[in-house]
């Protein structure tokens, strides 16, 4: 499921209230966080409280693309470690790192098979 797009887990919007009730609610196997590499203080706020609530995490570092252009580097690795889940660097652009995001989403859901498709989509 797509929710709109947070920054906090304390709601100020409507869009806010929306994914706070969903995950709260209707927790779902696998959280995938999508965050802006390019402004990681902002957006990693966000996934220390993910990670307060125990749904397995997933974190997309997106944007890699503009981080290597600028001439810098993340340690996804490190930042993995440190933050005890997945992250996968990706460009949604370039559909870089998207396989890879998808096995380590499958992986920490626990499922190992293809996802359910998503009924009247095709």
């Amino acid at each position: 499921m797509d929710l709109p797009g947070i920054y906090s887990l304390s709601p100020y919007t409507l869009e806010e209230v929306v994914t706070r009730d969903y995950l709260i609610n209707e927790p779902p196997d696998v959280i995938v966080n999508l965050v802006d590499a390019s402004n990681l203080e902002r957006n990693l706020y966000l996934t220390t409280q993910l990670l307060e609530i125990g749904i397995p995490v997933v974190v997309a570092l997106n944007m890699m693309d503009i981080i290597h252009k600028q001439g810098g580097t993340i340690d996804a690795a490190a930042l993995s470690q440190a933050l005890g889940v997945p992250v996968v660097e990706t460009c949604a652009i370039r559909s870089e790192g998207l396989t890879q995001l998808i096995e380590a989403a499958k992986q920490a859901a626990g499922h190992t098979g293809l996802p359910s498709p998503v009924p009247g989509c095709s």
